[in-house]
């Protein structure tokens, strides 16, 4: 071959290289994008189960292209350092809680008595809502690309001890329950007439044991049996927070995804999040039972007095939390309620 056209043969190949990295095609040699996912839930849970199926379908439909390494039950650290190692690249994805030290705007989604139903909740949620749209824009200002929020169920109060007047907002019930740090969480529990205690998440279970406190505020029916079964003899669905979690990657890896292999990533995860706020209604209904079987007083709100503690918390807890997300932002929330 002469020199003229081992050059022409040279140059063709770069144009093709070109012409298939433009399009977005991966050539058969190139080396499978590989990212890790953090998840912190344990392997059983439906959430954890979600990120298998996403990355089987991913897999297949990408032919190998991207292939998504799952790490379940906080095995590469708490939400919070998972987070900060997302937006630094160090871990590409993740299911994960969003920590609010980060920015106070990704707390929005849990305001309290945000919808009253499943249904509700998924469209307050998802895209095209203020709220999301609130949560979306923190997120991209912090390096970070929401791909959707993952519905994981509303949440009641579990107790050692039976409390007083539990379906009226601001009437004693006599009972310390441990709360998240978060002013969402502390607020909301005041006002329906509990007093409040930080105690961290690890050590909720020996402090209802021991006495330290009488309950927590947090979980939904399902978390309440999973991991408190044995030390509460009461369980109140007041239903006036939504638990969550998100499915987020890193910009700067999102960005060196190709266009194709981005949409059958968001196909698969708007699956799973659609599907997370109907399974969250069915699992409600079997957790509260199974924590009935195990000997667990259900102390049911009937819609009447539900609709009340709705009211009398947007009433008293929202204006309280302007100090925290701004008058402009809940003022907008409440405008798209109507």
């Amino acid at each position: 071959m002469s020199g003229r056209s081992r050059a022409f043969c040279i140059l063709g190949v770069f144009v093709l290289a070109a012409v298939l990295f433009s399009a977005g095609i991966t050539p058969l040699y190139a080396k499978p994008m590989t990212l890790k996912v953090a998840g912190i839930s344990a392997p059983e849970y439906r959430g954890t189960k979600s990120l298998y199926t996403i990355k089987e379908i991913v897999e297949k439909e990408t032919e190998g292209r991207i292939v998504l390494d799952i790490f379940p039950a906080s095995q590469l650290g708490d939400y919070t350092q998972v987070f900060e190692e997302i937006r630094r690249g160090t871990i590409e994805m993740g299911l994960i809680f969003l920590p609010s030290q980060f920015d106070l705007m990704l707390e929005v989604g849990s305001l309290p008595f945000l919808a009253g139903t499943g249904e509700g909740m998924q469209e307050q949620l998802s895209p095209g809502s203020v709220v999301y749209d609130i949560i979306e824009k923190s997120l991209d200002k912090l390096g970070v690309n929401l791909l959707r929020i993952y519905g994981d169920g509303f949440v009641g109060v579990g107790l050692a001890k039976e409390p007083k007047n539990p379906l009226k907002a601001g009437m004693t019930k006599d009972a310390m329950i441990r709360v998240a740090p978060l002013a969402v969480y502390k607020e909301t529990a005041e006002d329906l007439g509990f007093r409040t205690t930080s105690i961290p998440y690890a050590d909720t279970y020996s402090a209802i044991q021991t006495g330290v406190c009488d309950g927590w505020i947090g979980g939904s029916s399902q978390i309440n049996y999973l991991s408190f079964r044995d030390v509460i003899k009461f369980y109140v669905p007041y239903n006036c927070l939504f638990d969550q979690t998100a499915y987020i990657v890193g910009k700067k890896v999102w960005d060196r995804i190709s266009e194709a292999d981005q949409k059958v990533i968001l196909k698969a995860v708007n699956e799973q999040a659609d599907k997370s706020f109907a399974d969250s209604k069915a699992e409600d209904v079997e957790f509260q039972q199974k924590l009935a079987d195990f000997g667990v007083t259900i102390i049911p709100i009937p819609d009447k007095e539900m609709a009340e503690l709705a009211e009398t918390i947007r009433n008293t807890t929202w204006p309280k939390l302007e100090k925290t997300y701004g008058k402009e932002t809940l003022d907008k929330i409440k405008e798209s309620l109507k």
